[in-house]
């Protein structure tokens, strides 16, 4: 009896074991899903397609993930044609893939808006892993230059993943992620994109090699080894991890400087979210009624660490009164409006030097205008005094007019009496 019971735990202890190794065994498997296709274009701008631009990054993604050892890579998808969402994720569920991702291309509605995001699921286990891959993602986006928008969770009306692909994947067990590499309508976006295919081609490594991290993946052919990195630990919610709807709870901004000469002014601005972080910024010139485009907000040491404050620069119009103010978003693009600061009309120095050349032109005009009126009036002459010179005058030629009637008398006089003479 003693040698049944340790052959029978002999056995289960082997049994066990070879579980172990088959289970060991088993690759890995992952789904890349190519965002958008067929029909579905995706975002469009300026002759850029998503669905084409998703293609070439998914390619590029499997390729490089199938350098790296015990891992089985599949997409949704090779070739330009129309698949629904669910579709997608019943796929990644058939294949009892380990992971999900769903790639795609961002734009706004009021093409304003840049940078990347990673979108999760909002719930449970999935949420967790999701948000584990979403922090290595982030880290590698931001590494090239992009500006991160966060790893954020939506839902619908219903309390359900706003996005399908994660809600499907959920349904399918699989956990998942949607990558937003960037905007393709913003021109602080463009230079990650509008390079050329082979840039395309690069983002797809970008997340293989995020891909890698979080799975501890090695490949002997790349040279790298990431089987001790440290994966960021998410804790599993108690329930769904909502969005922040809330807006920030502190926006103030002061004028610290003013050029009178050029209209340049430092505003010092304020801002923080306790639930998120400070993604954008912008200002008013005319109280709120319209305002610049948003600006990143400043994060000196992480991507989800924005700071407290920062300065920046704008120019006041000229010979204009200002009701300044500015605005501050959250991670979710909630915007929370600043105190006001009126600013008197600043004079436009152009305007004041125009306006003193006039009046020195003016005044140069009336002096000429002056002194031709002195000299005309001295070299008048005066009435009275002709009237005497025409007196003199007329006396003089009358006296001369004497003169030689009494020389042309004496004349004749001796010539009639010399003749008497003779």
């Amino acid at each position: 009896m003693i040698r049944k019971r340790k052959w029978i735990l002999l056995t289960g202890i082997a049994f066990f074991l070879i579980c172990l190794r088959a289970q060991a065994a088993k690759p890995l498997v992952l789904v890349i899903d190519p965002g958008h296709g067929g029909e579905n274009l995706g975002a469009q701008y300026e002759g850029y397609t998503e669905k084409d631009m998703t293609l070439v990054v998914a390619e590029a993604m499997k390729t490089e993930l199938e350098k790296y050892e015990g891992v089985t890579v599949y997409l949704t998808h090779d070739q330009d044609q129309d698949m629904s969402i669910k579709d997608r994720a019943v796929f990644a569920g058939e294949k009892n893939a380990d992971f999900l991702f769903c790639l795609h291309f961002n734009s706004s509605v009021e093409h304003n808006l840049f940078g990347a995001e990673v979108w999760v699921p909002a719930g449970g286990e999935f949420y967790a892993k999701g948000r584990s891959f979403g922090l290595i993602q982030m880290e590698e986006l931001t590494a090239t230059g992009l500006y991160s928008r966060g790893i954020k969770t939506r839902l619908n009306d219903r309390d359900e993943n706003y996005y399908g692909i994660l809600r499907y994947c959920t349904q399918e067990g699989v956990p998942s992620a949607l990558i937003e590499h960037c905007h393709l309508d913003h021109d602080k976006d463009k230079p990650f994109y509008q390079q050329g295919e082979e840039q395309l081609r690069e983002l797809g490594r970008l997340d293989a090699t995020a891909a890698a991290k979080y799975f501890g993946l090695k490949s002997e052919l790349l040279g790298v080894d990431y089987s001790d990195y440290p994966v960021p630990e998410t804790q599993i919610p108690s329930g769904l991890v909502r969005p922040d709807k809330t807006e920030p709870e502190l926006c103030y901004i002061e004028v610290t400087n003013l050029n009178q000469e050029t209209g340049e002014a430092t505003v010092r601005m304020e801002a923080e979210d306790g639930d998120s972080y400070i993604l954008y910024s912008r200002y008013s010139l005319d109280n709120g009624n319209t305002f610049s485009l948003p600006e990143a907000w400043p994060r000196p040491e992480a991507w989800d660490q924005s700071a407290k404050s920062h300065s920046f620069t704008i120019y006041l119009p000229f010979d204009e009164r200002i009701t300044l103010c500015a605005q501050a978003s959250n991670g979710f693009d909630v915007w929370a409006q600043s105190n006001t600061v009126v600013i008197d009309p600043i004079p436009d120095p152009e305007r004041l030097r125009r306006e003193e050349a006039q009046r020195q032109e003016a005044m140069l005009r009336e002096a000429q205008k002056n002194y031709r009126e002195i000299s005309y009036d001295q070299e008048e002459p005066d009435a009275s005094s002709d009237g005497v010179w025409v007196i003199v005058v007329i006396a003089g030629i009358a006296v001369c007019m004497l003169f030689v009637s009494f020389v042309l008398a004496k004349t004749i006089y001796l010539l009639i009496k010399g003749n008497k003479k003779r």
